[in-house]
């Protein structure tokens, strides 16, 4: 499985602050130093470094032979990546004392890539590879409906968020992995739980990554919810941290990993990222990765919004066969602790929430359908009848057939 990355190649002007300027206001940096970057370039190292196959197309300038050479040093294959007659991108970065930054983008020579082009690298890729996709070249539409009808995987990280995002079929997608800042931009929701509910809605089909910063990261599609905490380091240049779980997200995935082994590599790559300067300089390589998982210390952060929604996912998909040790997989976590961290968040037991979900999916069924009670019964998973109408009129303070009845009049 291969990796194309239809992606940016900026040169980056980073100037290390005190503080980052505000409207207004004239400072001086201490340090100015010059980098490769872009969010292509980055995370097309960040996968190659993560061990995937990675091939980069794009458009530089004139003056971009040094991102052509930085990419194939990094093990990245170039034969894609065009040259037009123009200045390069570029981006001024603004770092301060707390390892914050500011960027302001130059597109150049990244906002000419023609339809022409396009045609040509996608028509040599397959349905077996995967596309991923930013926000910092020209075309993307263009480019997402043309792999679409090839068969491609494509994964957008939508960054920069603007209204040319809005525009975009996200039904066309097979990914998406986006930060706080785009996620409130696509769904206009700032709570994880309810960004996760609205693209669930919504595109019932699209697998989402959604990073939180030191929050940590979940990873969600119509069937499940996964979390994984931040590690702990002390931040130099968070320039790369998103670039680089990206990429090795994306490497994971090309190596048939779990998406919860997927984020989880990709959050330790991500912190070791933030611990050094510069974009891609910083990205670690594999083996750095495989070391630090065995060191790395998860930020002591509050789970129970997460663990609330992977809790309320896994009784959605498994009403009909729910039980304890099946949940406990998914949190990987044991039955017994599992079943304490259910009554804690909750004030209920695994048995108590797993009534009141095939009470209310019965009750659903009797208020919207025709359905006969007992293929209902079968619906919500119970064996005795008896025993799904002693539950059914303790919560409903009814039998079915009564609440049916009031209900329809």
């Amino acid at each position: 499985m291969k990796v194309l990355n239809f992606g940016s190649c900026n040169i980056d002007y980073v100037y290390s602050v005190d503080h980052i300027v505000v409207p207004g206001e004239t400072t001086a940096s201490y340090d100015l130093e010059l980098f490769c970057g872009g969010k292509g370039l980055n995370q097309s190292i960040a996968a190659a470094k993560a061990g995937a196959e990675v091939f980069h197309a794009g458009c530089i300038g004139n003056d971009g032979q040094i991102l052509r050479n930085t990419l194939s040093e990094n093990g990245v294959d170039v034969s894609n990546l065009r040259t037009v007659n123009a200045k390069n991108g570029h981006a001024i970065i603004q770092v301060n004392k707390n390892g914050e930054n500011s960027i302001l983008l130059y597109s150049g020579s990244n906002e000419m890539i023609t339809e022409e082009y396009i045609d040509e690298v996608l028509e040599k890729f397959s349905p077996e590879d995967i596309l991923l996709l930013q926000n910092e070249i020209s075309n993307i539409g263009y480019i997402i409906k043309k792999a679409y009808s090839k068969g491609i995987s494509v994964v957008l990280n939508p960054a920069p968020f603007d209204e040319k995002i809005k525009t975009i079929d996200f039904k066309m997608l097979s990914f998406v992995i986006l930060n706080e800042v785009e996620a409130k931009g696509l769904t206009g929701k700032e709570q994880p739980e309810e960004i996760v509910r609205y693209m669930r809605e919504n595109y019932p089909e699209l697998r989402m990554v959604l990073t939180l910063g030191k929050k940590g990261c979940i990873y969600a599609d119509k069937n499940q919810t996964l979390y994984h905490p931040a590690f702990e380091v002390e931040a130099i240049d968070t320039t790369a941290a998103g670039d680089t779980f990206i990429g090795y997200f994306l490497a994971s995935i090309s190596k048939q990993k779990t998406y919860y082994d997927a984020i989880k590599i990709a959050s330790a790559a991500s912190a070791l990222a933030v611990s050094k300067k510069g974009a891609s300089p910083s990205i670690p390589f594999e083996e750095e990765v495989e070391k630090a998982l065995g060191f790395l210390k998860p930020y002591n952060v509050d789970r129970t919004e997460y663990v609330r929604e992977q809790i309320n996912c896994f009784f959605d998909k498994s009403i009909k066969t729910a039980r304890l040790s099946d949940l406990a997989k998914e949190l990987n976590y044991s039955e017994n602790y599992t079943g304490e961290l259910i009554k804690r968040i909750t004030d209920k037991t695994f048995s108590q929430i797993l009534q009141e979900k095939r009470c209310a999916l019965a009750a659903k069924l009797l208020r919207e359908t025709e359905l006969p009670i007992e293929e209902i019964i079968s619906k919500t998973g119970y064996q005795n009848k008896s025993f799904f109408r002693q539950k059914f009129q303790e919560m409903y303070k009814q039998t079915p057939y009564q609440y049916r009845k009031t209900i329809n009049k």
